[in-house]
């Protein structure tokens, strides 16, 4: 990173009120945009809704009026940059095809993090949901073929993997196992910080898509599916939020969100491939500068502190979008098995106690069955076997990765390892099967 972002000048406030034209762009169009653009879109969404959340959050809790005004004035613009942002997604686009593309980003994003953590229990976390949201990928993709007939590689363009994760019917959990050890902030590296913030926004963004979107489809079993996901991704927010040091002040916090605003927009305008929607980036890039000033000057009057103590003095890159299929594929081989433990450690399946927290909860909430298991089921009896996008070398281990193997305690509608158990359990599902080859 060549500058140090809290010596560059960014463009003054009054300047950043735009237009209607100006804050409604035009979307891409999803038969053309690549990958990662969709996927920058998405997560800088999710980066500016957390910024206005804190926002709002911090607002609440001042007294201060000249601070609150401050608050006001940039969160004002930050809402115009999230329109902008949103309104980029297209018409056309279904919620299942986003909600693919939203896994794309959860998977890819916590790969390139971890790989890139230099906190080996952070990188540990981090790793741990992303066999999660790979495994969601996996199974709304079963049902975007037999909802809406589609490929998912139509939105993954085949940069991600669909292939079974650590199964989501054993990713509910006891809800004190998902708070984790947070960071220590005189201590911890500003890459972490940013890394931390970037995901945990992610995360919540994806749970808030969900809960808006899930019941607009007619199918039980597909409303079903988002209910039980998006509470998954409420655990993540958990999770990734007790990552975070509690003792930080809200100015502090404050100076975080806008660095870490300005360390994505660098990023995306950094490595993105559509020109119209680079421009965008840099714009904004622009604005969060002069936001991070300002933030940066409360700091030093209210708290008598420079923000370099607490964000340094260069950019790391954490909006970072690359293919990542050899280090999840890595992951998922030594850590399919891995669950959360007590006082934020991790154990395997094998060393769980019998009376582990999360299992009284699984067997709640999994007693009618998990509509995630329901999605590999439907397909299998559709098509014969459950819908992989992964090269053929890896096609026959996805049986290794069913709960059966992994687990003793399993919804009672857990799909078997391939479609033949599952007609030769059910022989009148035979015939359903006929379309057996389809991949």
């Amino acid at each position: 990173m060549s500058f140090n972002p809290l010596k560059e000048k960014g463009i003054p406030l009054e300047k950043q009120f735009r237009t209607w034209k100006q804050i409604t762009q035009l979307p891409y169009r999803k038969q053309d945009v690549d990958a990662y653009t969709r996927c920058r879109v998405i997560l800088m969404n999710g980066i500016e809704m957390e910024a206005f959340a804190f926002s709002h959050a911090f607002a609440r809790n001042l007294a201060d009026m000249d601070l609150k005004g401050q608050l006001a004035y940039v969160r004002r613009v930050e809402d115009q940059q999230q329109t902008t942002i949103n309104w980029l997604n297209p018409a056309d686009q279904t919620v299942l095809e986003t909600t693919i593309a939203y896994e794309q980003v959860a998977i890819d994003l916590t790969a390139y993090l971890a790989r890139h953590e230099p906190d080996q229990y952070v990188k540990d976390v981090f790793d741990f949901g992303l066999l999660e949201d790979f495994d969601h990928l996996y199974r709304y993709s079963q049902f975007l073929d037999l909802v809406e007939g589609k490929d998912p590689n139509e939105i993954l363009q085949g940069k991600t993997d669909v292939f079974p994760g650590r199964p989501t019917q054993d990713h509910h959990n006891d809800p004190l196992l998902r708070l984790r050890k947070h960071y220590e902030k005189n201590q911890a590296s500003p890459i972490s910080k940013a890394h931390i913030l970037t995901l945990m926004a992610g995360e919540q963004q994806t749970h808030n898509f969900y809960k808006a979107h899930g019941f607009q489809y007619g199918s039980p079993e597909l409303r079903e599916i988002y209910a039980e996901i998006a509470e998954v991704e409420e655990e993540h927010v958990t999770q990734y939020e007790s990552l975070m040091d509690p003792t930080e002040t809200w100015i502090e916090k404050w100076v975080l969100h806008e660095f870490n605003e300005v360390a994505d927009y660098y990023t995306c305008y950094s490595t993105e491939v559509d020109p119209r929607i680079k421009q965008i980036w840099e714009l904004f890039l622009n604005y969060e500068l002069e936001h991070l000033r300002i933030a940066g000057e409360a700091l030093r009057k209210y708290e008598n502190r420079d923000p370099e103590e607490i964000v340094g003095d260069s950019l790391p890159t954490p909006a970072t979008f690359e293919e990542n299929k050899q280090y999840v594929r890595r992951v998922l081989e030594e850590q399919a098995r891995k669950r959360l433990a007590p006082d934020g450690a991790f154990a395997f399946v094998k060393d769980l106690p019998a009376d582990w927290p999360s299992y009284p909860y699984q067997r709640v909430v999994n007693a009618d069955g998990a509509p995630t298991e329901q999605a590999v089921r439907f397909r299998m009896e559709s098509a014969g076997q459950e819908l992989l996008r992964v090269d053929d070398a890896w096609v026959s281990r996805a049986p290794e990765f069913r709960i059966d193997a992994l687990d003793a305690e399993i919804a009672p509608n857990t799909a078997p390892r391939t479609a033949d158990d599952l007609i030769s359990q059910a022989p009148n599902v035979a015939a359903a099967a006929g379309a057996k080859g389809r991949r």
